[in-house]
C-alpha cells in the first residue's frame, strides 16, 4: 500500500486517531497529516485508494485506505483498525498477542468496551491510562492551528510509548518460549537463567530465582501470599532486600541457589 497524505478529523484528538498515526510512522511510512472534517475533501479522499483515511468519514474499506469505526459500535477503534492491517510492519509475529494487549487497551477506552468506563469510575479520581494522557494534550479546540501543533506533539509522544510497548512485548515473547526451560527446585521454587517477565502470570510458583543487575534476585509471586524472608541479609553477599518482601537480591548465584532450596 502506498499513500503520502493521511486524514483524520480536526478539533479534539483522542488517543486512537493518535496512536494510529503513530502505529503508521512505526510501519515506515511517509505521509503528510490532514486534520478536517471538510465534506468535500473526505468525499475526495475516501475515494482516493493512495489517501489513508481514519477515525473520520464513516467508511471501513482497508483496500481503499479507509478506517473509521464510528458507524459500527462493535468494531475496533481507528488505532485497533490500523495495527490490524499493518501489525507485521510495527511488531515481531511472535509478540504481537502481548503488543495486541496494550492496542486493546485503548480500543476499551474509546468504544467503552466491556463498560470499561463504569470500572474507571471505581479508581482513584487522579488515576490516569494511556488514552488520557494522550487526551492530555488537547488545548484549545476551537483554535485549529493550536490542536494541529499539539496533535503532533502527542504523535510524537505517543511514537515512544510504542517504542517501548514493542520491547516489552518482545521481551514477554521470549520469557513465554523460555519459561518451559526454568529449573524447578525440590520445594516448587522456579529458577530462572534469563530474567521472566512471565512467572507470575502462571502462578506455578510462590517464588522464583532470577538474575538481577546487582547478582541475582529472589521474588515472590504475591507479598499477601509469602514474603522472602527477613535473613535473607544472612546471607554472603546480601545487597539488598525491598521492604516490602517481595524481593530481595545476593551477589553471588549459588549463596542464592542455596538459600532458595530453604523457602
Amino acid at each position: 500500500m502506498q499513500f503520502s497524505k493521511v486524514i483524520t478529523h480536526d478539533t479534539s484528538f483522542h488517543a486512537d486517531d493518535v496512536i494510529a498515526v503513530a502505529l503508521l510512522r512505526t510501519a515506515g511510512f511517509q505521509f503528510e497529516v490532514v486534520r478536517s472534517r471538510n465534506q468535500a475533501l473526505l468525499a475526495e479522499s475516501l475515494a482516493d485508494p493512495e489517501v489513508l483515511v481514519l477515525d473520520v468519514g464513516g467508511i471501513y474499506n482497508p483496500l481503499m485506505l479507509n478506517f473509521d469505526h464510528h458507524q459500527d459500535a462493535s468494531m475496533m477503534s481507528a488505532a485497533g483498525l490500523i495495527y490490524e492491517q499493518f501489525k507485521d510492519a510495527i511488531c515481531p509475529a511472535d509478540a504481537q498477542p502481548f503488543f495486541g494487549n496494550f492496542i486493546a487497551s485503548i480500543d476499551a477506552i474509546d468504544t467503552n468496551r466491556d463498560n470499561i468506563f463504569a470500572v474507571w469510575n471505581t479508581l482513584p479520581r487522579g488515576f490516569r491510562n494511556t488514552s488520557s494522557i494522550i487526551g492530555g494534550f488537547n488545548r484549545e479546540v476551537t483554535n485549529s492551528a493550536i490542536q494541529d501543533e499539539q496533535f503532533q506533539k502527542a504523535v510524537k509522544f505517543s511514537l515512544e510509548i510504542i517504542t517501548n510497548e514493542v520491547y516489552k512485548a518482545v521481551k514477554k515473547a521470549k520469557s513465554e518460549a523460555e519459561y518451559a526451560k526454568r529449573t524447578i527446585l525440590s520445594n516448587n521454587v522456579a529458577v530462572f537463567d534469563e530474567f521472566s517477565t512471565v512467572w507470575k502470570e502462571k502462578n506455578e510458583h510462590t517464588f522464583a530465582m532470577l538474575p538481577h543487575a546487582n547478582g541475582w534476585q529472589i521474588q515472590s509471586i504475591d507479598t499477601t501470599v509469602a514474603k522472602v524472608p527477613e535473613n535473607i541479609s544472612e546471607c554472603d553477599g546480601f545487597v539488598f532486600r525491598h521492604a516490602s518482601g517481595f524481593m530481595a537480591v545476593v551477589k553471588e548465584k549459588e549463596v542464592a541457589l542455596a538459600f532458595a532450596e530453604t523457602l
